[in-house]
């Protein structure tokens, strides 16, 4: 059993506290204009990653290629940078689309 304290005492909780709905959020999820954002943002980042994923499938797929090589895999491991490059620009790109209105 888990304890807390309340008023300096400890009280003995004998099962998981309710979750309380919480509408004061910036997307203010309580109400039909926050869902309707959220699922503008989901959208919206949705996009962005499939764009990233188009990116790396095309590196991955097009570079091998255009360089005619049996060993795409050194080819592949090669562009390390360029992958963390893409994930910075992901995660900047998506925590830009929370931001704006």
């Amino acid at each position: 059993m888990k304890g807390t304290h309340v008023n300096g005492r400890r009280v003995v909780v004998t099962r998981r506290p309710v979750a309380v709905h919480r509408t004061d959020g910036p997307l203010g999820l309580g109400d039909a204009d926050g869902v309707a954002e959220t699922r503008r943002l989901m959208g919206r980042q949705a996009r962005i990653a499939l764009s990233t994923v188009a990116v790396v499938v095309a590196l991955l797929v097009g570079l091998p290629l255009a360089t005619a090589q049996d060993d795409w895999l050194w080819v592949t491991l090669a562009l390390q940078p360029v992958w963390v490059v893409l994930a910075v620009l992901q995660l900047r790109r998506a925590e830009r689309a929370e931001r704006e209105p």
